[in-house]
């Protein structure tokens, strides 16, 4: 009975030695998982060529979110003070100083006139005041660069997570500031374009 109760209790001992080496070794996994995404995140930014899509729109005001879910069907697209924007295209190409982008817009409008009923903000042509800010210890990108119109000025400013998921913030003079999340990718050469 003795030699039974020894062997269970050596059994146990071997078995959670090796299960918390198996939960170190998940754990070591994950920290290089993590750490390889943030270095491959890190190269497709410094390279100056990416897209960003967004999956979600955020506007600032709950107003917006709220006369949505009012509307037959809105349920379905508003969700929590957030619009799905995941079924349109909804898109940031940035291609060195370049940029072509088209972003569905909910919120307020100040200067109607001046933004002629894009349904959204629309841009394509050059960048300015483009920078890029890596902090390693938190494993943060943020970007943030400006574009100007004819009759529009915008701003917009990034905070990219090592995976590459992203926050998009966009100031414009003519519409309330929106934010956007979503992925950052890879552009490649049949980047949507409008």
């Amino acid at each position: 009975m003795k030699k039974y109760i020894s062997l269970s209790v050596l059994f146990l001992v071997i078995s959670s030695f090796s299960f918390s080496q198996t939960r170190a070794e998940r754990k070591q996994a994950k920290k290089e998982r993590i750490e390889a995404e943030y270095v491959s995140t890190k190269e497709l930014i410094n390279s100056g060529k990416f897209q960003f899509e967004a999956r979600w729109a955020n506007p600032l005001g709950n107003d917006v979110a709220n006369v949505g879910q009012n509307i037959p069907g809105g349920g379905a697209i508003f969700q929590g003070g957030r619009v799905d924007v995941s079924s349109n295209d909804n898109f940031v190409n940035i291609d060195g100083t370049k940029a072509d982008l088209f972003l569905s817009y909910f919120g307020r409008v100040f200067f109607p006139k001046r933004i002629n009923n894009q349904g959204g903000i629309q841009y394509k042509g050059d960048i300015t005041n483009y920078r890029i800010k890596i902090n390693d210890n938190k494993q943060v990108i943020t970007i943030k660069f400006e574009a100007k119109t004819e009759n529009d000025y915008l701003k917009f400013s990034y905070r990219i997570n090592s995976g590459g998921s992203a926050t998009l913030t966009v100031s414009s003079t003519n519409r309330q500031t929106i934010s956007y999340n979503g992925d950052i990718k890879i552009l490649n050469a049949d980047a949507k374009s409008k």
